[in-house]
């Protein structure tokens, strides 16, 4: 590894003030790299067979995500792993020339936050805690994240209308249903334990330069074929989750603090 690669792999300093124009050309940086990288390449090789698999199951002419959602990715002016994640989907975003990109982070500093508006995104004001519909065919990016919140954006969209616009990656599924037992994993996962029979899986090889970065992350995706029909039990409404002992800052934590 260079030592320009070395640079672009560190972490960043903890320092409150960031000069953006220097964080900005770091990222480019680090965006053509991420362009060149074998992991990007086998990603959008991936993503490329969830998209199809979308349209042939599905039978329409344009399944391409129409937007992409970002949320609990970090603070990325702090941590490298949030850098390159970052790096990541706005590259996937340029390769299938997606319009709209969403963040949010309740850890986002005021800095973060306009890196990412003068990058044409657009950040949430308010904290959905990731409750999220998909209202067109939409990419969301979880990368890591607690699995309350992927919990969370399946119950908001509960229904085959919604599910199958998804496209999701984030934490595998299989990997998390080997984690513990199943009684456990019913405190923050269980709408996620419920779709995963019905949903296709596609595990994104890791072989990054750089480790603890895209480790165990899939495609996810739920073709309407695969679900089941309108009236079946499955749909039947339920209340919304409820943790306790969680690792996520709830609305009313968030509407709480002020992070600058």
């Amino acid at each position: 590894m260079s030592n320009d690669q070395k640079k672009l792999h560190k972490d960043l300093p903890e320092s409150a003030e960031v000069d953006e124009e220097t964080f900005l050309r770091r990222l480019t940086t680090l965006r053509e790299r991420m362009t060149d990288s074998e992991y990007f390449a086998q990603a959008l090789v991936t993503l490329g067979e969830a998209l199809i698999k979308l349209k042939t199951i599905c039978q329409t002419r344009d399944n391409n995500p129409k937007r992409v959602v970002c949320f609990g990715i970090g603070s990325f002016t702090r941590s490298y792993q949030a850098l390159h994640q970052l790096a990541f989907i706005l590259c996937i975003q340029k390769h299938f020339s997606i319009k709209e990109a969403i963040f949010f982070d309740p850890v986002f500093r005021k800095c973060e936050k306009s890196v990412l508006q003068r990058l044409d995104c657009l950040v949430m004001a308010d904290n959905c805690e990731a409750k999220y519909e998909a209202d067109m065919q939409t990419l969301f990016y979880l990368p890591h994240c607690p699995n309350c919140l992927t919990n969370n954006l399946l119950w908001r969209n509960w229904r085959r209308k919604h599910l199958k616009n998804i496209i999701l990656i984030n934490n595998s599924f299989e990997s998390l249903s080997c984690s513990k037992p199943e009684r456990l994993l019913r405190l923050d996962s269980n709408y996620i334990l419920d779709i995963m029979s019905y949903a296709v899986e596609l595990p994104l090889e890791d072989d990054y330069e750089v480790n603890n970065v895209f480790n165990d992350l899939s495609v996810h995706i739920f073709p309407l074929a695969n679900l089941p029909q309108e009236g079946s039990e499955v749909w039947q409404e339920k209340e919304p989750p409820a943790y306790k002992d969680v690792e996520m800052v709830s609305a009313e934590d968030f509407a709480k603090l002020s992070i600058n």
